[in-house]
């Protein structure tokens, strides 16, 4: 997530930062944020947006989805601050009078000049999917809670709305035209410099109690520990608030920003009659980036055709483009609108969709392999360097299962998989955790993350650290995992389906751009249809293998064994739990077993090697390889390595029974007097 930073000037517009990387600390400066966060595809338009003669960059125009933390009306009356005070405190009763939503629920400011901010989060909504049709959703949001609290229809709304502006005013002292997609807001703890004063939050018992002078002495400086009242992010949905934003976001954006002149967000209707016009000097890149995408958003050319159709409109230009910079706008517009063409299609969510192509010509399937072998290199691992190499470093598309018994340290491996990707290769990982807590795993990835200290694990030092202070190792937290930032997705529900993960693939994707990998812990946990434990678990390897093709994804499934399995047991494939149907489902297999401590196990006590780990692998649909790996894992670190020891000087089960009583034999025979 992506949001427009404006400091110092208004005009110093165009830079645009994830959210990780921006700091809310209190400033004497302006400081404004965009209202509606962008995903990532905002960095290829600021790169076609840019004017070539300033070198800045603009998100006007940015055609991506939107999201949005909180809705936000934001009251003020010209001249009259007193007034202004006087309905938002009006406005807080009507919410609580009309949806009993306490203000201790709600995000209160003064804005530092005219008027008040009353933030309403989006958890008491059910949450605000991103769009890029979020700006005009929230606005017929606002329209309509006000038309609730106050009520009136919308069109008697509109109506006295009209009437409001024509006095010069707004109703209610509600301004409805802040919800537009380029909309700044001013950050809290920033000075005003026109009136002297800082945006502060407050209390719902400062803002309805205390005198306008006092709060007044409250912005003469940054309230830096102020805090709402709730917790804001986690907060119980109320079913009015829930049936007004489906209201909201399946009503007619289109004829509502048509009856009440409202010219926010994108629009959604058809093209002008000059939309193909020649490209003039200084709007070329953007004109034939607009037209590329209109081709590939209306036709089912491909990405050869539509890049001749656009030489052909650049060469009527007075000053035609060169050729590379075409192939960069067509590749860029391709990413924007094709990129995840197929996911619109998903056979798990929709499986009678995608019967339409199911039929396709020699020469279709042509065309995608040459797409497959010419795209852009995605590296990823697997930690183990012959895995990668006997899938030629592409396992984009693939499902693998991690298969083991209790106690095999699947997880770790796991986890160590998706740290290795996300910082060694930049891949967005989804990860569900569905059978461990969510301190225990970020327990996990903060050893991965961060360095020990002492002979101590990076968690525990950070722990004694939030004792001491939790603000200053919040801080430290955010600095030291900046190159992780949104590259690490996380789930925690239990019973997830198929269908959840796609709508979780779908979210991801539009509110960051990309996803290359999903790692599910596990599949046992997992809900879906089934007449029992054996079908189901076919059924969703089925629908996961599916996923990993549709969305081009790497997906990873802990899968667990029946009780017959063993800790030491080095094949666990017979012994999958559900079906061995889970393996022929999936393109490879990864098993994994503890390794036998010699010296101090028995064959009635086996002890295991705590800093040692055994992995078989088979490429059951490739290669048809099969692989015996002995793994090194730090315990403070919670690090996989290959480890350079001979597999062959630890012995399997089996082995060390023979081994262990051919020793007995040996030292009994030596010990006979006769």
């Amino acid at each position: 997530m992506n949001y427009e930073v404006i400091r110092g000037a208004l005009t110093n517009r165009g830079t645009v930062l994830p959210k990780a990387q921006i700091t809310l600390q209190p400033t004497d400066e302006e400081f404004y944020l965009s209202m509606f966060g962008m995903d990532n595809s905002i960095h290829e338009h600021l790169e076609v947006n840019r004017d070539p003669q300033t070198g800045k960059f603009s998100v006007t125009g940015f055609a991506g989805s939107y999201f949005a933390e909180f809705l936000y009306f934001d009251l003020d009356r010209d001249g009259d601050l007193a007034g202004s005070l006087a309905s938002t405190c009006d406005l807080l009763k009507r919410l609580y009078s009309r949806f009993q939503l306490s203000p201790k629920q709600l995000f209160l400011c003064f804005s530092g000049s005219k008027g008040f901010h009353v933030g309403l989060h989006q958890s008491l909504f059910g949450g605000f999917a991103p769009s890029p049709e979020l700006p005009k959703q929230l606005n017929v949001l606002a329209a309509r809670l006000l038309a609730e609290c106050h009520e009136l229809t919308l069109a008697e709304l509109q109506t006295k709305v009209v009437e409001a502006k024509k006095a010069g005013q707004n109703f209610a002292d509600v301004d409805l035209s802040i919800y537009n997609a380029n909309r700044i807001f001013r950050v809290i703890n920033s000075r005003n410099a026109k009136s002297g004063r800082y945006k502060v939050g407050l209390t719902s018992t400062e803002l309805l109690n205390l005198p306008l002078d006092e709060l007044l002495d409250l912005a003469k400086a940054p309230r830096p520990d102020y805090k709402p009242e709730a917790r804001l992010t986690a907060q119980t949905p109320l079913a009015g608030l829930i049936a007004l934003w489906e209201y909201a976001r399946t009503f007619d954006v289109a004829a509502f920003s048509k009856q009440t002149g409202v010219k926010n967000g994108t629009s959604g209707g058809g093209i002008d009659r000059d939309f193909f016009a020649p490209p003039q000097p200084g709007e070329r890149d953007n004109t034939l980036f607009k037209q590329a995408c209109h081709l590939f958003d209306h036709s089912q050319l491909y990405e050869s055709h539509v890049l001749q159709l656009i030489a052909c409109i650049n060469q009527t230009s007075p000053v035609p483009l060169p050729d590379q910079d075409l192939q960069r706008i067509v590749k860029s517009a391709f990413k924007r609108t094709q990129g995840n063409r197929g996911q619109a299609k998903a056979s798990v969510l929709t499986p009678q969709a995608s019967t339409a192509d199911h039929v396709e010509t020699f020469s279709h399937w042509q065309e995608e392999w040459l797409d497959y072998y010419t795209q852009k290199p995605s590296p990823m691992t697997c930690l183990v360097p012959e895995i990668d190499e006997d899938q030629e470093q592409s396992l984009k598309g693939k499902l693998c299962v991690l298969i083991g018994s209790g106690g095999t340290r699947k997880s770790y491996f796991l986890q160590n998989v998706i740290a290795q990707n996300v910082l060694g290769y930049g891949n967005r990982f989804l990860y569900s955790s569905m059978e461990m807590g969510k301190p225990e795993t970020v327990n996990r990835f903060l050893d991965m993350y961060f360095e020990p200290e002492d002979g101590v694990p990076a968690s525990k030092v950070l722990q004694g650290y939030a004792r001491q202070s939790k603000d200053e190792t919040r801080e430290l937290l955010r600095t030291g995992s900046e190159s992780i930032a949104d590259l690490l997705i996380l789930t925690g529900n239990g019973g997830k389906t198929t269908q959840d993960y796609e709508r979780d693939i779908q979210d991801t994707i539009a509110l960051y751009g990309s996803l290359d990998g999903l790692a599910i812990d596990g599949l046992s946990a997992m809900g879906g249809k089934g007449k029992d434990e054996t079908e189901r678990f076919n059924l969703i390897t089925l629908e996961l293998k599916e996923l990993a093709k549709r969305y081009n994804l790497f997906i990873l499934l802990i899968c667990h064994t029946t009780k017959a399995c063993q800790a030491y047991t080095r094949d666990a494939r017979p012994f999958v739990r559900g079906s061995e149907k889970i393996l022929d489902n999936s393109d490879f297999s990864i098993c994994f077993a503890n390794i036998i401590d010699k010296v101090s196990s028995t064959p009635e006590n086996i002890k295991f090697a705590s800093h040692l780990a055994h992995i078989k692998y088979y490429n059951k649909r490739g290669s048809g390889k099969m692989l015996n790996e002995l793994l090194q894992f730090d315990g403070l670190k919670k690090a996989f390595s290959v480890s350079s020891a001979p597999l062959l000087d630890y012995p399997d089960y089996d082995t060390f029974v023979r081994e262990h009583n051919q020793k007995a034999r040996k030292a009994a025979k030596d010990e006979d007097p006769f």
